[in-house]
């Protein structure tokens, strides 16, 4: 099937080719919110976000962590 959305990692050569015959039966070509797409701009932003988390982790003392720590507890 051919596709055109260049942020899935089942497009290779401009064609939809997933895995399992369910992926490719729920696939919409040419769509970025494809059911059966794994988006690869997602992965690149988490990882970014990522970095971000780490890199403002690493200037903060113990009791901020401890702070940090007890918030992230409380939203679960």
């Amino acid at each position: 099937m051919e596709c055109n959305n260049q942020y899935c990692y089942w497009n290779y050569e401009m064609h939809c080719c997933p895995e399992s015959e369910e992926a490719y039966n729920n696939a919409v070509p040419d769509t970025l919110d494809c059911t059966s797409s794994l988006r690869k701009d997602f992965e690149e932003q988490l990882y970014i976000l990522y970095d971000e988390c780490v890199e403002l982790l690493n200037k903060r003392n113990i009791k901020e962590l401890r702070e940090i720590k007890k918030f992230i507890e409380s939203q679960r």
